[in-house]
């Protein structure tokens, strides 16, 4: 009774798994109580697993009639049988609930005495658990702090947002275990896409995967749409389930909201099934929060950096990043021997269509050209303006055939497009000339290929515009 008690007094101070908490009960009553032989049954996610002698722990498929009694009725049953054995199953309360059966085995009937013993021990051992799960519970809320702390720190170290969202999901795949997880943005068309994800996912989901926020499909599309998180610890058997990573069995989405806007979910897939509590819920929720402060705070900043840098007319950018990025591509052309070429464009006569038709009527036209460089350009290119009516492009892994040749289709383009009160040009229409220039040809510095350009788009003005010249050295 003694070592008993001790037993649950050190409970409160050490670390004592579930394995050791049987062992020692079970040698207690067995040679103190002379009660025979033991055996514990727990029920633990779903499962009933039962706690061997060696402390090894066995899953039951199947387990006796009265064990289940027991867990529903919470009273403890004697039942004696015609071999002469009897059994006791008692059950044990950790708090409030039912956390195992005591199940204690003898040849013989069992005393008032012993039951009472067998009651007394059943009710020290789910002390015994109580407090060692309360410990396990802190031991984790602990750990949970230190996570999150982690993350805090690691989303208050960078601003750019695909640097931040795949930190962030490196970070709780590695430190939770969790085989795939996802940031799913919400883009401006009302949809969910990924915008990071871990080594996990199908890469032809990643590019190509759009959920329809207003629709509200699959678990992530559940979770978007009603604002709520979502967990399904048995995808297979979810209707909600879009079939996705063939192994996954498990899903959690969180909603990432920030001041009652939702700006994404946050994604997470397990191949275990069962693999998301409630515990899970409340982490993942507030790790959610923590990126949504951060995504809003990297959006403000991309958008104040995309002001600086855009020209707020054409909404190509401007001189300043046109030149910080000329010296990046100068950089690394030298680095790598890399080539490119630079497209120049100037409006064709602008002072006469202003000085005809207003200078609004002349803002519309810069803004229309300014459209048709961003949709003729490629992504890797850099459309910008120059400064006045002047346009500069700059175009990566381009010699100057590839540069002519989108600097045609430029012109062409802008010649066929309609513009108010261009019949009063000199030539009819509103037109622009333009030349091309390459790096490493035609200049090796930033200076001498923007001075290459500038000379051939000048040549193009000289031999009666509306045309695009290559640059030739003299």
């Amino acid at each position: 009774m003694k070592e008993l008690m001790v037993l649950a007094k050190n409970s409160l101070t050490e670390n004592v798994n579930i394995t050791e908490i049987f062992k020692k009960v079970s040698v207690i009553s067995e040679r103190d109580f002379k009660l025979g032989k033991v055996e514990f049954v727990i029920f633990d996610k779903g499962t009933f697993v039962k706690i061997l002698p060696d402390g090894n722990i066995k899953e039951i498929t199947d387990p006796d009639i009265n064990v289940r009694s027991v867990f529903d009725s919470g009273e403890t049953a004697v039942k004696n049988y015609s071999n002469g054995k009897s059994r006791i199953y008692s059950p044990v309360f950790c708090k409030d609930r039912i956390c195992g059966v005591i199940i204690f085995e003898r040849n013989g009937t069992f005393s008032d005495e012993d039951v009472n013993s067998i009651e007394f021990i059943s009710v020290i051992t789910g002390m015994i658990m109580a407090h060692s799960e309360i410990r396990e519970d802190i031991q984790k809320k602990l750990e949970n702090l230190k996570v999150l702390y982690k993350v805090s720190r690691t989303l208050n170290e960078t601003i750019d947002i695909n640097s931040l969202l795949s930190k962030i999901v490196k970070l709780i795949r590695t430190t939770f275990g969790i085989d795939n997880v996802a940031v799913l943005l919400k883009e401006s068309k009302g949809t969910l896409k990924i915008y990071a994800a871990s080594e996990g996912y199908n890469k032809k989901i990643v590019k190509s995967l759009r959920i329809n926020i207003s629709e509200g499909k699959g678990i992530t599309g559940s979770a978007a749409k009603n604002r709520k998180t979502v967990i399904s610890n048995n995808v297979k058997s979810n209707p909600l389930y879009i079939n996705g990573n063939k192994d996954t069995n498990s899903e959690m989405a969180v909603p990432i909201v920030h001041k009652g806007k939702l700006l994404g979910v946050l994604d997470l897939e397990s191949n275990k099934l069962n693999r998301f509590t409630e515990e899970d819920r409340k982490v993942f929720e507030t790790i959610a929060g923590e990126i949504a402060v951060a995504v809003e705070n990297a959006l403000l900043y991309k958008k104040v950096r995309e002001l600086s840098e855009k020209d707020e007319l054409t909404g190509l950018y401007n001189y300043r990043a046109f030149r910080k990025e000329l010296d990046r591509e100068v950089s690394r052309a030298l680095r790598y021997k890399k080539k490119f070429s630079l497209a120049m464009f100037d409006v064709d006569y602008f002072k006469n269509y202003n000085d005809n038709n207003g200078h609004d009527v002349g803002n519309i036209a810069l803004h229309t050209i300014g459209m048709i460089l961003r949709k003729l350009s490629r992504k890797t290119d850099f459309p910008s303006r120059f400064g006045g009516e002047e346009f500069i492009v700059i175009l990566p892994e381009t010699d100057k055939k590839g540069a002519f040749e989108f600097a045609e289709r430029i012109r062409k383009a802008i010649e066929k497009t309609k513009f108010k009160g261009e019949e009063k040009q000199p030539n009819g229409k509103l037109t622009v000339s333009g030349g091309v220039a390459e790096f490493g040809i035609d200049g090796e510095s930033a200076e001498e290929i923007i001075k290459a350009v500038d000379t051939a788009a000048y040549k193009a003005k000289e031999k009666g515009r509306n045309r695009i010249e290559i640059f030739v050295k003299e």
